[in-house]
């Protein structure tokens, strides 16, 4: 094979003695199989949703586009050197070292999920270990025979260093392909590192677009890079021991009552406590944990990659500190929201003193209450009562925040236009719940002689006694948007050395997630807490990287299960979840501070005062999908002013009303000789499945033949989806219209009320406490 195309120390068959610059034979390492080491076995199953990694851009270290190829070179010739059996000279193994280290420098940004893997000494030695191929244009790497690929057996997986490649699904080199990038892992089989993924590409075949520089990686290489690892093991469970998170697991039990002050103690004090009093159990489920325990190596302010997501996992902090990152988003409590004023419910209770009175012709009084520019509604007319009536009437109006209310008294003739007796206005504000009083009537002054300037002058007209409750109806999503925030990459808790993140996880399972977000049980808003990451911390006066220990659920589960205190611990993590649960109330009460702070410089900004409160409507195709299958409940109050009828066949009215399309009605009571202000105050409900109009007909009941029809009206989704109360005009029959034209319109008073809908997304069980995590069930199986 020519040595010009390929550097592969794996194939030197005469075998070298170790020494550092033993390029051709590396660091074989100690043989021992508990340490870290690379498998490519054809069944790992990969992780679901997981997108592998296709390489970086072309900007990203671009020093190694130069460095690498020099590299490359230089390796060469020491390696041709050495199997001559020449000595390499020493300006030669300098120069060697120092395109090694600006390598390793260079080399990091390109894989960061691997790299971060190895410290800066373990890095050299994979590079010096690690074989490399330099390809030309259109060379197959590996696939089929037919290809005559530069390694035509995958049993190992490859780094693209430099160039690219085309990765075909088929071994043959055909069909489907993907191009990917200096950086990627790629190869026939599945490249693991321990226990994790490195997000690597799986093909049948591999083609060079580009000259490339690719290295080789497989468990020798692996195994002389972690060569440390036979030692290091030790150190690494010495070093999980001290981790106050783990201080129930690999304390000593020395009688129910032994308390430790672990974290006043020093470290002497410790370790002679771990030999003289540890038990063998928790030394060897140490012991075992340290073996397969992973070194991540970050830099300040770098993230912490894993595959599959560090979430499934526990990291240690051996050295330095991390910072726990998240976002957060904070959502108004519908709820929590005081009950809204939904209806006014005014009963007129009677009126003294009215004006317009006279001997021959006594008062036919009615009254007329107005709210808003639209929403009104009016009383029976009282025949010849006089300047006394009594009322005795309860309507109701819907309240959308009107500041006034106007209440007007009229006397009726049937001849002419109808005569104001007097009339109010009071504010909304000044009438509570439950108010009751009366108010002064005014009316304008008629006298002879009146000036045009007195016209307006008022004269009093009586008094009015009324009432006023309102409905309260809780807000919905349907009639209001709640308030949401974010706030991304928030900093959320600051570990140090020897301590934890995710074993609480672990235990607890989503209790964990549940107890966090309950920091805001208490304020107005619902928290959610989402996409969980780590960080090198910042250290004043120093830039050292950070060390962590990574190890897997399985493994920790089965450290903790080892160790037979499985109820200690648990009982450690409900308490340290509940001491981050303080943590995260105070970030929730600071970023709450914030925000209303903000919005009220902005609303100052705005000149919210000045603006007016917009009512926000319900969206009816909303309303129709939510509330379908919803009752409707219907109170047909009174109608006015109904044509037909005569002096001696007065009307029998009844209405009916069902949604258009609808089968099923409601009908009410037939009310004989009622005439044409007929009162009601039936009540009926009718089921809703998405109709879009409310129809209403009045009818004229007639024993001895059919009933005659005495108008009609509509009420649409836009106008009852947030619930109605008020007056519908009726339409008369076209046979009438043509008969009889009236001066006053006829008008039905129809009020609705909604049941809320049932959500079913509301039906999910409250975890509690009490509840077992998955890793604690995985313990007691």
């Amino acid at each position: 094979m020519n040595p010009r195309t390929v550097s592969l120390p794996d194939l030197v068959s005469e075998k070298k003695r170790n020494t550092a610059l033993s390029l051709s034979e590396g660091f074989s390492g100690a043989k021992h199989e508990a340490a870290l080491s690379a498998t490519t076995g054809s069944t790992w199953p990969g992780r679901p949703g997981q997108q592998p990694f296709a390489g970086v851009d072309e900007s990203t270290s671009k020093g190694l586009t130069f460095s690498m190829p020099m590299y490359y070179r230089c390796r060469q010739l020491v390696l041709n050197m050495q199997k001559t059996g020449h000595r390499v000279p020493q300006k030669m193994q300098t120069e060697l070292r120092s395109l090694e280290k600006s390598v390793a420098a260079e080399i990091r940004a390109l894989n960061p999920l691997l790299f971060q893997r190895f410290d800066d000494v373990q890095l050299d030695r994979l590079l010096r270990a690690m074989s490399f191929l330099r390809l030309s244009v259109g060379r197959w790497l590996f696939g089929s025979e037919q290809l005559a690929a530069a390694w035509p057996r995958g049993s190992r997986s490859f780094l693209l260093m430099a160039g690219k490649i085309n990765l075909y699904v088929d071994s043959n080199g055909v069909g489907e392909r993907q191009e990917i990038n200096k950086g990627a892992i790629f190869g026939e089989r599945h490249f693991r590192l321990g226990d994790e993924c490195m997000m690597d590409i799986v093909g049948g075949a591999a083609q060079c677009e580009e000259p490339c520089i690719i290295g080789v990686l497989g468990t020798e290489v692996l195994e002389a890079a972690y060569a440390d690892r036979a030692f290091g093991n030790r150190k690494i469970a010495l070093s999980m021991r001290h981790a106050p998170a783990l201080s129930r697991v690999v304390l000593p039990d020395n009688g129910p009552l032994a308390k430790f002050d672990f974290a006043s103690m020093t470290f002497e004090e410790k370790s002679k406590l771990f030999e003289e009093k540890q038990s063998g159990a928790v030394k060897h489920a140490l012991e075992e944990l340290a073996k397969v325990a992973t070194q991540i190596h970050l830099l300040p302010g770098q993230e912490l990659l894993s595959d599959p997501p560090a979430d499934d996992s526990v990291i240690m902090v051996s050295k330095g500190g991390i910072e726990i990152r998240g976002d957060i988003k904070l959502t108004e409590k519908l709820d929590a929201l005081p009950p809204k004023k939904k209806r006014i419910r005014i009963f007129l209770d009677r009126a003294e003193k009215l004006a317009g009175d006279s001997i021959f012709d006594k008062l036919d009084p009615y009254c007329i209450v107005k709210m808003g520019e639209f929403k009104r509604f009016q009383t029976p007319v009282l025949w010849n009562v006089g300047v006394n009536p009594q009322f005795e009437y309860q309507g109701v109006l819907t309240y959308t925040d009107e500041e006034e209310l106007e209440i007007i008294v009229m006397d009726y003739d049937k001849f002419s236009a109808d005569d104001l007796c007097g009339s109010c206005t009071v504010k909304v504000a000044d009438l509570h719940d439950g108010w009751y009083g009366k108010v002064d009537l005014q009316r304008p002054k008629r006298s002879l002689g009146a000036v045009k300037d007195d016209e307006q002058l008022l004269e009093p007209a009586g008094r009015l006694y009324f009432g006023v409750k309102y409905d309260y109806e809780k807000i919905s999503a349907l009639t209001k948007k709640p308030k949401e925030r974010s706030w991304q990459n928030q900093v959320l808790f600051n570990l140090g050395a020897h301590e934890a993140w995710g074993h609480e996880t672990i235990m607890l399972g989503p209790i964990f997630m549940k107890t966090l977000e309950g920091s805001a049980n208490q304020t107005a808003f619902a928290l959610e807490l989402s996409n969980f990451r780590m960080f090198g911390g910042y250290q004043r006066g120093t830039n050292d990287k950070i060390v962590l220990l990574k190890a897997s659920k399985k493994r920790f589960v089965d450290f903790v299960k080892k160790s037979q205190k499985e109820k200690q611990f648990l009982q450690t993590c409900r308490g340290s979840t509940l001491d981050k649960q303080q943590i995260i109330k105070g970030i929730i009460k600071m970023l709450i501070d914030r925000w209303e702070t903000e919005d009220q410089a902005d609303n100052m900004r705005k000149g919210v005062y000045f603006n007016n409160k917009v009512e926000e409507a319900v969206d009816p195709m909303k309303f129709r999908v939510a509330y379908r299958g919803a009752k409707a409940h219907i109170t047909v109050r009174n109608a006015l002013n109904l044509s037909g009828g005569g002096w001696f066949d007065k009307l029998d009215p009844y209405a009916i009303l069902r949604f258009r399309g609808s089968k099923s009605e409601f009908r009410t009571s037939v009310l004989q000789d009622a005439g044409g202000d007929p009162i009601w105050n039936c009540e009926g409900y009718l089921a809703y499945n998405g109709e879009v109009a409310l129809e209403i007909s009045v009818w004229d009941y007639d024993p001895y033949s059919s009933d005659d029809l005495v108008g009609t009206g509509v009420i649409q989704v836009e106008q009852f989806c947030s619930g109605f109360e008020g007056m519908v005009p009726l339409s008369l029959p076209t046979d009438k219209k043509k008969k009889k034209k009236t001066l006053k319109q006829s008008m039905i008073t129809i009020g609705i009320l909604w049941d809320a809908p049932q959500d079913l997304q509301r039906a999910d069980p409250a975890l509690t406490m009490g509840t077992m995590g998955s890793g604690m069930k995985s313990l007691l199986r």
